[in-house]
């Protein structure tokens, strides 16, 4: 095909297709233990963001082959989205080294502090920028439970209108269904406060983006210092607002590229806490 020919791919590597969730993580695992030097994933933010579960601390490269609803990773690589453009940059054969973000949650602590105080935050995620070793520990079962990510981390009104996004909306209009979404949000989300806390720092919100990279999606602009190969991260912390018409104003001036103006916090750190004294 044009793009074996233009971009010296080998012929006779495997290519395989996701039909479920995990599939992407699946893949990307057995290719890096069948020892492939490159790993090239077509999809979007989330398809790509499985691949990498598999492939950090490894040796292999991963080739990113845009598609998907927004691809916010692409851009902020810079990666070109026409085939033979994309072959020809797999051709150079230039490798970037990026530092990954890492979440995880301590569900032992987090059930026996619900067993001793029932008042005490009930749900913990902590984020961490970490630039991996070329040889991971296996995972046990006593290591917090954890996932790597690309661009960045929501919590708060990003992770609720994640969460409840229409699926077959989205797979129709692409990112008009999370404008839909947070639409509705304006009329029926109960934002409830957390505490951030970065670098043993506190602070108080109710939607805090954690931007490993500067893209976000949907022409939306909240962490626009955050680089992918910078050991640290930009974190947006915006404090409750008086209405959930005043989230509404806030998006608008990230859309316009001034998260500066929004009344948030920015700063950047490399250790983040939150914690919630409500569960999801």
């Amino acid at each position: 095909c044009q793009f074996t020919r233009r971009s010296g791919w080998p012929r006779g590597r495997s290519a395989g297709a996701t039909a479920g969730p995990d599939d992407a993580t699946r893949l990307a695992r057995e290719a890096v233990a069948a020892g492939v030097d490159i790993v090239l994933g077509y999809g979007g933010d989330g398809t790509l963001n499985g691949i990498i579960q598999a492939m950090a601390g490894t040796q292999a490269s991963f080739a990113v082959w845009p598609g998907g609803t927004s691809n916010v990773i692409a851009h902020d690589l810079k990666m070109p989205f026409a085939m033979a453009k994309l072959a020809d940059v797999i051709a150079q054969g230039r490798i970037k080294r990026i530092a990954l973000g890492v979440a995880t949650g301590d569900r032992t602590r987090e059930q026996a502090v619900e067993r001793q105080e029932s008042a005490l935050p009930k749900s913990k995620r902590v984020a961490a920028k970490t630039q991996e070793p070329d040889h991971q520990p296996p995972m046990t079962d006593h290591r917090p439970p954890h996932r790597y990510f690309f661009m960045m981390a929501g919590i708060g009104l990003d992770a609720s209108i994640a969460r409840q996004v229409n699926k077959r909306l989205k797979r129709k209009t692409g990112e008009f269904a999370y404008w839909i979404t947070g639409l509705r949000h304006l009329f029926t989300w109960d934002a409830e406060p957390f505490v951030i806390e970065v670098d043993g720092q506190a602070y108080e919100s109710t939607f805090t983006i954690i931007g490993n990279g500067k893209g976000y999606g949907g022409g939306l602009l909240l962490t626009p210092n955050a680089q992918l190969e910078a050991p640290h991260f930009e974190v947006w912390i915006l404090p409750r607002q008086s209405s959930n018409f005043g989230y509404l104003r806030v998006l608008m001036a990230c859309m316009r590229g001034k998260p500066e103006t929004t009344g948030a916090i920015m700063l950047r750190g490399h250790h983040i806490r939150a914690n919630s004294t409500h569960t999801p």
